[in-house]
């Protein structure tokens, strides 16, 4: 470990914070989604203040890449800290870190600002100071960009896009392929949704294409999985297609014994096919809202009836997780690697991993397990090549784009822009950034 860091708050940072973070980590008590992703991890040892010693119980191909590269916490703050509490304190609100900056003031819902961290090993950040506002109007974004008040937005819708592209020709705009999927999650353990018929024939009868082309503003992959294009090394497109075909959906739902009630909705046995749609937003000009809105409506034409459900994103987040859905607008990524083993693997069920739909199927068990243990890329590749096509034969989630990420930056702030990277990636050297006046 390198010497001579400190929190922010000023207490050394030592082997003592690695070794409670990982066993924290990897405790059930503590409810960690992502344990099951880490269960590898047999042993976590101090060798002293400065060194740690990990045993591993089977090679790991992201070990390096992600494991080491995990969020280390205060142990002098949280271990005094029952595990099964963890999740429930005020250190989200209160957080202690060791990077270039640390929270000055926070007012719920409106800004957070962050100060220079004096104690930063890395050196003193060069901007003194930055203050991120929450700007839900997304005209009020635009408008902020466009009148010099904002510098930076990085999560800028397609029609945002569009619009500063047009009326502002200073500001430098960030246009690239995100590593994100945009998909619904679905609860196969409801009657109807754990047959794969009825999913594919949602597929078949959702015009996912016209959503892309007109609601995104055509500023989209239309998806063919889960595995976005971005990942140039490991997207293969040589999978099952579901094109708009509302009489093919018919026919499947037909075939498969669903008949139409009087009420327009199919049913078989006691099964009838009528679900909630979960979707996180407050307000009434959500895209989220506009791509349930069109998903509802293309299911009416097929028989399959779909309430909207929408609802702010901390419960969302919980009747997820606790599984308490029928279907849930989300989406999936972010990692520059195709793992996918805690959404895809039956041993990822809540709460080991993130497998909130409980999709089984032990030849996915075998791709997402095998495609880590092996450090050999053309190995890994040919797994992960059959667990994209087992995505879009199995349909897991229903998977509508993936999506680009947009940032608007103002020509004030100076940073190595030819190589900005998408999302939180674009803040990665941020003590380095610049603001010329």
């Amino acid at each position: 470990m390198r010497r001579g860091v400190t929190w922010s708050d000023g207490a050394p940072f030592t082997s003592n914070d690695v070794v409670w973070t990982y066993r924290a980590m990897l405790a059930s008590d503590t409810g960690f989604p992502y344990r099951g992703q880490y269960s590898y991890i047999k042993t976590v040892v101090a060798e002293g203040p400065y060194r740690v010693a990990f045993e591993l119980s089977q090679t790991n191909a992201l070990f390096v890449l992600e494991a080491l590269n995990s969020a280390i916490l205060p142990a002098h703050v949280l271990a005094k800290i029952p595990l099964k509490q963890q999740r429930q304190t005020n250190f989200g609100e209160r957080p202690v870190g060791t990077g270039p900056y640390a929270l000055e003031r926070w007012r719920h819902d409106e800004q957070a600002t962050f100060a220079r961290n004096p104690r930063f090993w890395g050196g003193a950040a060069a901007i003194p100071r930055i203050a991120f506002r929450i700007v839900l109007d997304d005209q009020a974004r635009i408008d902020a960009m466009l009148n010099g008040e904002a510098d930076v937005d990085d999560g800028i819708g397609a029609s945002s896009y569009q619009t500063i592209k047009e009326r502002n020709a200073t500001l430098r705009l960030l246009h690239v392929r995100d590593l994100y999927a945009t998909f619904f999650y679905v609860n196969l353990r409801r009657p109807g949704l754990g047959d794969l018929v009825v999913r594919r024939a949602m597929m078949y009868g959702w015009d996912r294409a016209q959503t892309v082309k007109g609601l995104l503003r055509g500023d989209a992959d239309l998806a063919l999985g889960i595995t976005p294009p971005a990942l140039r090394r490991w997207y293969d497109p040589r999978v099952r297609r579901y094109p708009y075909d509302p009489a093919r959906a018919r026919k499947l739902l037909d075939t498969a014994g669903y008949r139409l009630g009087s009420d327009g909705v199919r049913h078989k046995g006691g099964v009838r096919l009528a679900y909630a749609l979960s979707f996180p937003g407050n307000g009434q000009a959500s895209s989220s809202l506009e791509i349930a809105t069109e998903f509802q409506a293309d299911m009416q034409t097929v028989g399959i009836a779909i309430t909207l459900q929408q609802i702010d994103y901390a419960t969302f987040l919980t009747e997820t997780n606790d599984e308490r859905y029928d279907i849930a607008v989300s989406g999936w990524g972010g990692a520059p690697d195709p793992d996918e083993l805690t959404l895809l693997a039956s041993d990822q069920f809540p709460p080991a991993g993130n497998n909130i739909m409980h999709y089984r199927n032990p030849r996915m068990d075998r791709d997402v397990h095998l495609g880590l243990a092996s450090i050999d890329p053309a190995k890994r590749k040919a797994y992960y090549d059959d667990m994209q096509r087992l995505v879009a034969d199995d349909v897991p989630v229903l998977y509508l784009e993936f999506p680009y990420s947009r940032a608007a930056i103002s020509p004030r702030v100076q940073f190595d822009f030819e190589h900005a990277l998408p999302d939180q990636y674009l803040f990665l050297n941020v003590s380095r950034w610049k603001l010329v006046r």
